[in-house]
């Protein structure tokens, strides 16, 4: 599904979805080529809950939520230089 097809289905709500398909361009912009919508959501700290749950299920799952009023997902990607600890 494309990202507008998710504004479409679910007008101003909040999202959580899982990238299918997706590439960063030159500009570090995370480019969403095909998503899945996985629930929608009336706010934004519920959507985050079931953001951190799923997360946590499997961490390597490209996950975002959003709100459908954007016309695009704007994703800026930064890369994080250091040591975790």
């Amino acid at each position: 599904m494309k990202w507008e097809d998710v504004c479409h289905a679910f007008p101003e709500q909040w999202v959580l979805i899982e990238a299918v398909r997706a590439h960063t361009n030159e500009k570090s912009e995370r480019i969403l080529d095909e998503v899945a919508p996985l629930k929608k959501f009336p706010n934004s700290p519920d959507a985050m809950k079931a953001y951190q749950e799923v997360h946590r299920e499997d961490p390597r799952r490209e996950l975002y939520v959003l709100h459908t009023s954007r016309k695009k997902p704007n994703i800026i990607e930064k890369r994080w230089v250091g040591v975790r600890r």
